[in-house]
């Protein structure tokens, strides 16, 4: 099964207890990441001058209303820097629906319930656990050295901007797994075009992630 880096971030970011093991700043942010890390990946967006931009030629792919609609806005409104986009395109309605679509597809079940017994809420569950490990496996082989492509460069350096990497990895020691990390942010993967925005984009979510956190405590 094909998912977007939006839907394997929020899949990675859940613990067995359906609960997200990122904060709702953190999730937001993250996925608004994944969100322009799936159109770099695809080729329509560039940076530019420190700016993300829409790519002259769409390529377009499989159609996704989230990635369309946030392609839209990126095409028709005027230049921002990635961190700038990140904090833009954060929803908590799209991350809902990002896992109401990873349930249409069996991955995620839905079970409501209520926040101290009084809040209704949703807690998302996995239906298909090989389907997460399949993927926790394949990354912490990369990390401990095997041969990555542009998604799974993409991906890591993604959960580590996120702070999720010492959790999916914890039988990689903290050394080799941040010289590994800042390895394949460094290397020469894919397209130039598309490694120079994947990398702008995961720069943007740490700062932007950074930026708030460090409000929130004042500092």
């Amino acid at each position: 099964m094909e998912l977007t880096v939006a839907e394997e971030l929020l899949l990675l970011g859940r613990g067995p207890d359906g609960r997200s093991t990122m904060s709702g700043l953190v999730a937001t942010r993250g996925v608004a990441g994944a969100l322009l890390i799936e159109l770099a990946l695809r080729e329509r967006v560039i940076v530019r001058d420190g700016k993300l931009l829409a790519a002259k030629d769409d390529t377009g792919g499989p159609p996704d209303p989230e990635l369309d609609a946030l392609y839209e806005q990126i095409r028709d409104g005027r230049p921002r820097s990635p961190k700038r986009w990140v904090q833009k395109a954060e929803s908590r309605r799209v991350n809902a629906r990002v896992l109401a679509g990873l349930a249409a597809k069996g991955v995620l079940r839905a079970e409501p319930h209520r926040v101290l017994g009084l809040f209704p809420s949703t807690r998302w569950t996995g239906q298909d656990p090989a389907l997460a490990d399949g993927i926790r496996g394949h990354l912490t082989a990369v990390v401990q050295g095997e041969s990555p492509n542009a998604r799974d460069v993409a991906l890591i350096a993604l959960v580590d901007a996120c702070g999720l990497a010492k959790t999916l990895f914890p039988s990689v020691d903290a050394h080799t797994r941040k010289a590994r990390i800042k390895e394949l942010s460094q290397a020469q993967w894919g397209a130039a075009a598309v490694r120079d925005a994947v990398v702008a984009v995961r720069a943007g979510v740490a700062a932007a992630i950074a930026s708030a956190s460090s409000a929130s405590s004042g500092g």
